[in-house]
């Protein structure tokens, strides 16, 4: 029993080491693509203009002078307390590190020990996470809120401390507020608690239902007062069921460029097959029942969640990317590849994680076989994988660093 502890405590040190030198790869990567500094798009200059507004005269106001209502007020929020892209930079930096961080925890508690350490490396190298790093977008804190949610409420499920309930409680609040596609989020993760409804004490459900019914209430009031009161309706048919496929074939290229060497030339061949493509990946990625849970000891006893989260975890990356369809379909939202890869970058984290489950569930299959050659082709495709990402990362840092830098709005300094 000593030894056991012993050798659970030397993994543990070894793991959060690692996850260390993760994080300084992943801000050296973020301090060469911002080092000239943050980038901008048309939405940028409305948070600048807002954060702006708000610390001179109190209001999030747009740049023509009308209320801030086409994005959550969250973001323009944190920027006017920094006051500066400088400090912008150092929030959006401080994201990266906390999203690494939450994902590696929840990924050692879910993953078998042999593909966790892998986690933390694969989410240091994301270009998709270094790519919404670089703008003054929502996305990066985004990113965090999510992380730290789920990890939030793994930790509320499995050992039912108060403190991690209004953790999780507190982040879905603000997950709305930051971004509409925070409802998304909240949504999946609801339907995906549904069928594992009675592994919860009865207190336990209670509290689930009020966790859910307080997360949304600040972002049902934002949204009730910029669309009935601030602003036109955002609603209106796009292209219909052409949108629809298209946005999907954009998606299913995306997941598969996340988890695949796959150029970006090859996203307009046969747009069906990449909608098809989105169909087939997320039924791969569906957590399959595991043979033993190998995963990193933790607290207690083995707990039931430890094979239901990931079955939540899926469900909310599945109604994700299904309201995003339908948004893009019938509201004014963006479409378009790299719209929807900013819009997805909140899902890298969840889908390598479940990745690297079903990656873990082949490899201890394999290990448990005669032959070691199947293991070992699993070991090297993951490293092929890291090396990859290593490279992607690196030079798309390079390519992000020579992009014009944004300047704080004159007036609102």
């Amino acid at each position: 029993m000593v030894r056991g502890t012993l050798e659970s405590a030397h993994e543990a040190r070894w793991f959060w080491w690692s996850v260390g030198l993760a994080a300084l790869v992943q801000l050296a990567l973020f301090a060469t693509a911002t080092g000239p500094g943050l980038a901008g798009t048309g939405d940028s200059g409305y948070y600048l203009h807002a954060a702006g507004t708000l610390r001179t005269a109190g209001h999030l106001l747009n740049p023509d002078g009308s209320a801030y209502r086409y994005w959550p007020p969250l973001y323009p929020a944190l920027l006017a307390l920094g006051g500066s892209l400088g400090a912008a930079r150092l929030l959006q930096g401080s994201c990266l590190v906390i999203s690494l961080l939450a994902w590696s925890q929840l990924g050692r508690s879910l993953l078998p020990r042999a593909v966790a350490v892998v986690l933390p490396w694969a989410l240091a190298l994301s270009t998709p996470w270094l790519l919404v790093s670089k703008f003054v977008w929502a996305e990066t804190v985004f990113l965090a809120l999510f992380a730290g949610y789920a990890g939030a409420l793994f930790r509320w499920l499995r050992i039912r401390r108060a403190g991690w309930g209004a953790l999780a409680t507190g982040l879905g609040v603000l997950l709305p507020l930051q971004r509409t596609a925070g409802f998304f989020l909240l949504a999946g993760v609801a339907l995906g608690l549904l069928p594992e409804w009675r592994k919860l004490l009865p207190k336990q459900r209670l509290l689930l239902v009020a966790h859910f019914a307080i997360s949304v209430v600040g972002g049902i009031l934002w949204h009730f007062y910029a669309l009935l009161v601030a602003a036109p309706s955002v609603y209106r048919l796009n292209r219909g069921w052409a949108q629809f496929f298209d946005s999907a074939a954009d998606y299913g290229f995306l997941v598969g460029r996340w988890l695949l060497p796959v150029p970006a030339a090859w996203r307009p061949e046969v747009p069906v097959l990449w909608a098809l493509g989105l169909l087939g990946l997320l039924a791969w990625l569906w957590p399959r029942p595991p043979r033993a849970l190998e995963v990193a000891p933790g607290f207690g006893p083995v707990s039931p969640w430890l094979a239901a989260f990931p079955r939540v975890v899926w469900m909310s990356v599945f109604v994700f990317i299904l309201l995003m369809l339908i948004s893009t379909t019938f509201t004014r939202s963006a479409s378009g590849l790299y719209d929807s890869e900013r819009y997805a970058s909140v899902l890298y984290g969840p889908v390598l994680l479940l990745a690297l489950r079903r990656l873990g569930g082949a490899l201890a299959a394999k290990n448990s076989a005669p032959r070691r050659w199947p293991q070992l082709l699993l070991l090297g495709i993951m490293g092929i994988f890291v090396a990859y990402a290593a490279g992607r990362s690196g030079s798309n840092a390079l390519s992000l660093r020579k992009l014009p830098v944004l300047m704080w709005p004159a007036a609102n300094k």
